[in-house]
């Protein structure tokens, strides 16, 4: 796994937040720190987003009209299975029962409002790194599977006549 390969300037970044102040700060921060950035208003527009291109992360607020970031978390999860980015919820709400059912519809991560830019760029970047070592490991492991069958003696069955 090669961490010196990450490069935010090739990394894209879903910012979904109904607040439109809040929604341009994010898009701001995450352009300062050289990613490529998508942005939506809505669960429903951000469903739409990642049906065209998947992002690498998505930043999703958790209340929202119509389609919550739960409900959207749990749609996105359903839909893109293993394909599915990494999910870090922005949210006012610091409850228990909140930060338990963020996680239980799958966000990897939770931050809460007024939000701590540092706080938030580590953790952007800590997300990112590991998503990527994730992959460059299934693929890995893809190969390595890929070269054990090919090495492997065919048995008689699997001769073709």
């Amino acid at each position: 796994m090669n961490f010196s390969s990450f490069e935010p300037k090739t990394l894209t970044v879903l910012v979904v937040d109904d607040e439109r102040n809040l929604r341009l700060l994010l898009c701001r921060a995450m352009e300062t720190e050289g990613y490529q950035v998508q942005e939506a208003s809505s669960g429903e527009s951000c469903l739409a987003l990642c049906e065209q291109h998947l992002p690498d992360l998505i930043l999703l607020d958790a209340v929202m009209p119509d389609l919550d970031g739960f409900a959207c978390c749990n749609q996105l999860q359903a839909r893109l299975a293993d394909r599915c980015p990494p999910i870090l919820m922005i949210t006012a709400l610091s409850d228990c029962e909140s930060v338990d059912r963020a996680f239980a519809a799958g966000a990897i991560d939770f931050v809460t409002k007024p939000i701590q830019w540092p706080v938030l760029r580590r953790r952007v970047q800590r997300i990112l790194q590991t998503h990527q070592a994730m992959t460059e490991l299934r693929q890995l492991r893809a190969q390595v599977k890929a070269l054990q069958e090919a090495a492997s003696p065919q048995t008689p069955e699997t001769y073709i006549t």
